[in-house]
């Protein structure tokens, strides 16, 4: 049973598009991942699939599918939203603070998306896992920041100064041993010990989503990494015992999920190679933080979204048909940007079909599977509430 929520949660229009509105945008392949834009988790279904952008005449603005079924996407400043629905409590506040954010990125999105959750007007669900998600972010900032200490020590201490290794030293002592490695390589760049400190804080956050070391394995992406390849796992045995639209979509997922971990890899292999040596790293950082900060916020482009098409698996009710899930899932499949490939040292084809399907929508029902919106609705707060 879904936990209690504020009244007023589900405030939904049934109506069609306004006929007010822009003609949708046909061929929507965007090249850049900032111009395909930061998913979304609404939880009204006529918004789902739903991005956002900077804007040109405005701060933001959607990139809706259409929402009739038919080919394109509707691109609309933050405040035309209602010309294509009445979307829920939580969607209005969400959608609220999402205008005011400065620098559109995944994690200026999911700050804003957290905050929001945490006020509860998705359920009590949805904002306990908002605060755990942000409480995990921290402990792994700071498992970071520990990581980059214990590399600093062992680059700054003289051989032999130190009989046992930092990692197995005691709290203690290893702090001792941090502050006096600080102070010896702060020279080196003309800053302070305690600006050298608080730059390894910074570097930190920045590691936050990849992880560092032993521990980066317990890091947001690489867990979300295993929940994809769980999936993909899943979706495997759907291929090989069923038949028709069924495998076709299981199939679309799936190539979707093996192109997007191979890149991830390869993105994650480069962000440990920059943390490799930290005094390397701080120089980087001291020369040119704007461009460290964007190599290491790649793998949240890249699988920006995806946690809650994971979620969409695994919070599947046992009543509900695969292919119901799997059209769900294969509506969300983002597009993968051509810069991708500057990314990864190499050129990829953008096969046409991780483009998304879309079917007809009917009043008071989904597009796949005529399933009641309010129904939707309560599945979609499920699904906010476990992607992570």
């Amino acid at each position: 049973m879904m936990a209690a929520k504020p009244q007023a949660t589900h405030v939904t229009s049934h109506s069609a598009p306004d006929r007010n509105l822009p003609p949708p945008v046909q061929d929507f392949l965007p090249s850049t991942f900032l111009e395909r834009g930061i998913a979304v988790p609404f939880t009204t279904p006529m918004l789902a699939g739903t991005r956002a952008r900077p804007g040109g005449r405005v701060a933001m603005e959607l990139i809706v599918p259409n929402p009739s079924g038919g080919r394109g996407v509707y691109i609309l400043p933050w405040q035309d939203i209602s010309a294509l629905c009445r979307p829920t409590v939580h969607d209005a506040r969400l959608t609220a603070n999402i205008a005011t954010v400065q620098g559109a990125t995944p994690s200026t999105i999911r700050k804003a998306v957290r905050d929001t959750a945490s006020l509860g007007f998705a359920g009590r669900g949805v904002a306990a896992a908002a605060r755990a998600a942000d409480q995990a972010d921290r402990n792994a900032s700071l498992t970071a920041n520990f990581e980059l200490l214990l590399g600093l020590v062992r680059r700054a201490e003289p051989p032999g100064e130190s009989a046992l290794p930092p990692e197995r030293e005691q709290p203690a002592a290893l702090e001792r041993r941090a502050r006096r490695a600080i102070a010896r390589i702060a020279p080196e760049f003309g800053r302070t010990p305690e600006a050298i400190a608080a730059a390894l804080e910074q570097l930190a956050t920045l590691f936050t989503g990849v992880g560092i070391g032993r521990s980066a394995a317990n890091a947001r992406v690489p867990l979300l990494l295993a929940r994809l390849l769980r999936v993909r796992a899943a979706l495997q045995g759907v291929m090989e015992t069923r038949s028709g639209d069924t495998v076709q979509e299981a199939d679309l997922i799936a190539g979707a999920i093996d192109l997007t971990v191979t890149c991830a890899r390869v993105i994650i292999a480069d962000a440990a190679s920059l943390a490799a040596d930290v005094t390397i790293l701080l120089r980087k950082w001291i020369v040119e933080p704007d461009a460290l900060a964007t190599a290491l916020a790649r793998s949240d482009w890249l699988l920006d979204g995806w946690d809650r098409i994971a979620a969409l698996w695994e919070t599947a009710p046992p009543h509900q048909g695969v292919e119901v899930t799997l059209g769900d899932m294969s509506n969300l499949v983002p597009a993968l940007p051509r810069e991708i490939g500057t990314w990864v040292g190499h050129q990829l084809n953008i096969d046409a079909d991780l483009q998304r399907h879309r079917r007809k929508v009917v009043l008071l029902e989904d597009w796949r599977t005529g399933r009641c919106v309010v129904d939707l609705i309560g599945r979609n707060e499920a699904v906010l509430e476990h992607a992570g």
